[in-house]
C-alpha cells in the first residue's frame, strides 16, 4: 500500500518531533504533485504565494543577474523551498526547477501558518531562514582610512576552506592573540567557527574588493544570558593596522543591536595593545579576568558609532531579517492548533 502524506512527512528530518495529529492536519492543507524534469515550481521575481516540500527527486535553485544564470543549490528529499517569499510577502529571489521526476507537497500561507505552529519545525525553519537570508546578503563596500576598499558580508559555511587557509597563514603571535595559544586551532574548532546560525552566532568577513580574498573576521556568540554576547576578531598579519578591526567592531555593534544584544564582552590578552586600543574607541570598560587576560565590556551602541551613519544604516538594513530569522514575519504566525 502506498505511503500516506503524513507518513511520508514523518520520515523527514524537518518534521522530527511533530505528532501524527499535527502531520495529518497539515496534510489536509497541502496538495501532492508528481512532476517530471524541467518543471518550474517558482520563478525569480514572481510574488510568492506557495511553498513546497520535496518528497523525492531533485530541484535546482538558480538566480539570474545581468543575463548570467548562477546555480545556488540542488535541493533533495526533505528540503523546504519557497517559504521565504511566502513568509516575507516579497518576490522570489530565485527560480526553482525540477532536475528529475519529483514528488512534492505544496501549500499556501494557511499551511505555512500551521507549519510554524509546530514548535520543533518552527525552530528548524527559523534556522533555515537565517542561513538563506545570510547567503542572499549582498557584500557591503567600505572605504578604509587609507582610502582602499574592502567588502563586508556574513561569513558562510561555504567559507570554511578559505577560513582554514587564512588561519593557517597566521603568525604564531597572531594566533596567540586570537586563540591565546600559538598552536594551530583544531579541526573541531575550525568547524565551530563556520557553524553559524546567524541569530545567536553571527560573523562578518572582510574581503578584498579586488580578488575576493579574506582579510579579517569578527563574530559574536550569545552567552547563556541572551542579552550578552562574546566577541572575537582575527585579521591576517599583512592587513593589521589598516583600520579593518575598527570597521568590523562597528559592524558587530550594529548587528548586535538588531539582534537585541545589550552587552558585548571581549577577552583580550593584556599585552594586545592594538585590540585594546580599538575597544577603547568604543568606550569599553576593562576588568582583569585572569592573569594576563582582560575582559572588556562594550555597549553595542558605542561600538556602532565607530562607523559612519550611512554605513550603519546599510548594515542595519542588511542584517535586520537575518539576525532575527525573519521573526518580524514569524511573529504574525501564531499557534493555531
Amino acid at each position: 500500500m502506498a505511503e500516506s502524506i503524513p507518513e511520508t512527512l514523518a520520515g523527514l528530518e524537518l518534521f522530527s518531533g511533530a505528532s501524527s495529529y499535527e502531520l495529518t492536519a497539515l496534510a489536509k492543507l497541502m496538495e501532492l504533485h508528481s512532476l517530471g524534469a524541467g518543471v518550474v515550481l517558482g520563478a525569480q521575481g514572481e510574488v510568492g504565494t506557495r511553498f513546497w516540500i520535496l518528497l523525492d527527486g531533485e530541484v535546482e535553485v538558480t538566480t539570474v543577474s545581468a543575463s548570467t544564470v548562477t546555480r545556488l543549490a540542488v535541493a533533495s528529499r526533505g528540503a523546504i523551498l519557497g517559504e521565504l517569499a511566502v513568509l516575507r510577502s516579497v518576490p522570489r529571489n530565485a527560480t526553482l526547477r525540477t532536475l528529475s521526476a519529483c514528488r512534492v507537497v505544496s501549500g499556501g500561507s494557511d499551511a505555512l501558518d500551521f507549519l510554524l505552529g509546530i514548535e520543533p519545525v518552527r525552530e528548524r525553519i527559523q534556522d533555515i531562514a537565517a542561513r538563506r537570508l545570510a547567503q542572499d546578503c549582498k557584500p557591503i563596500p567600505v572605504e578604509l582610512k587609507d582610502g582602499s576598499g574592502v567588502l563586508l558580508r556574513p561569513l558562510l559555511p561555504g567559507d570554511r576552506t578559505a577560513l582554514v587557509q587564512a588561519v593557517r597563514r597566521l603568525s604564531a603571535e597572531s594566533l596567540r592573540r586570537r586563540f591565546f595559544t600559538s598552536a594551530q586551532p583544531s579541526e573541531k574548532l575550525l568547524d565551530y567557527l563556520v557553524d553559524i546560525d546567524f541569530v545567536d552566532h553571527f560573523a562578518w568577513v572582510a574581503i578584498d574588493a579586488g580578488d575576493g580574498s579574506g582579510l579579517a573576521t569578527a563574530r559574536y556568540v550569545r552567552t547563556d544570558d541572551p542579552l550578552t554576547a562574546e566577541v572575537a576578531f582575527a585579521t591576517t598579519d599583512e592587513n593589521q593596522g589598516r583600520g579593518i578591526g575598527t570597521v568590523l567592531l562597528g559592524a558587530i555593534g550594529v548587528t548586535a543591536q538588531q539582534a537585541g544584544v545589550e552587552h558585548l564582552v571581549a577577552h583580550v590578552l593584556e599585552d594586545n595593545s592594538a585590540m585594546r586600543a580599538v575597544f577603547a574607541k568604543a568606550s569599553g570598560t576593562t576588568r582583569r579576568d585572569e592573569p594576563g587576560v582582560l575582559a572588556v565590556t562594550l555597549d553595542p551602541g558605542d561600538a556602532s558609532v565607530l562607523i559612519a551613519p550611512a554605513l550603519r544604516a546599510t548594515i542595519g538594513s542588511a542584517v535586520r531579517d537575518i539576525v532575527t530569522a525573519a521573526s518580524v514575519a514569524l511573529a504574525g504566525h501564531t499557534k493555531n492548533h
